[in-house]
């Protein structure tokens, strides 16, 4: 199999994980996985959370944004967004299920413990969660850049206050009454 990024340059095998092989690309750092290979690893891989926090490793994504083919059969990998804060976006094969880590996107999604969650970032619910994550931070900074930094900290403040008060729905209507 050739990498996708590379695209003359051969994968070779890895152990990503106990159980888990990848297809590596030495020159560029990007991984596949086989689809076979992700779900047999999941079934078999026992999560150990207890006492674990996630951790954000200090690795930034190699992202790159041209467009990719499976290196297993040839069709044009789709592009799913991660979400949480995450900057990069993951390639997945829509005929045979393989994906894509460009370098350092497993390790960080290791280090916040969604390396077993991987098969929810293709899903309809978890994309639709991204894209109400990012409008939200989208209309934020429109808010911001409006009435200045300080006037929306200070608001958000406000804001957080009242949806935390036992009375907030006669404190909503005292606020949108215009008449006092």
């Amino acid at each position: 199999m050739n990498c996708p990024v590379c695209k003359t340059r051969t994968l070779a095998t890895h152990a990503l994980e106990h159980n888990l092989i990848s297809w590596k690309c030495d020159d560029c750092g990007g991984q596949w996985i086989n689809s076979f290979q992700f779900w047999k690893w999941l079934e078999e891989h026992q999560p150990n959370h207890e006492g674990v926090s996630p951790r954000t490793p200090d690795l930034t994504s190699n992202e790159t944004k041209a467009v990719k083919t499976c290196p297993e059969c040839n069709h044009i990998l789709a592009k799913y967004k991660v979400g949480h804060s995450l900057p990069f976006s993951l390639d997945r094969c829509g005929h045979c299920g393989g994906i894509w880590f460009d370098k350092n996107e497993w390790e960080i999604l290791q280090g916040l413990n969604l390396h077993e969650e991987i098969h929810h970032i293709f899903s309809a619910p978890w994309q639709h969660r991204v894209r109400n994550e990012e409008r939200a931070r989208h209309l934020q900074a429109l808010f911001a850049e409006k009435i200045g930094v300080q006037d929306f900290e200070e608001i958000k403040r406000i804001k957080e206050w009242l949806n935390q008060h036992p009375h907030r729905d006669e404190l909503h209507q005292y606020l949108n009454n215009k008449d006092f």
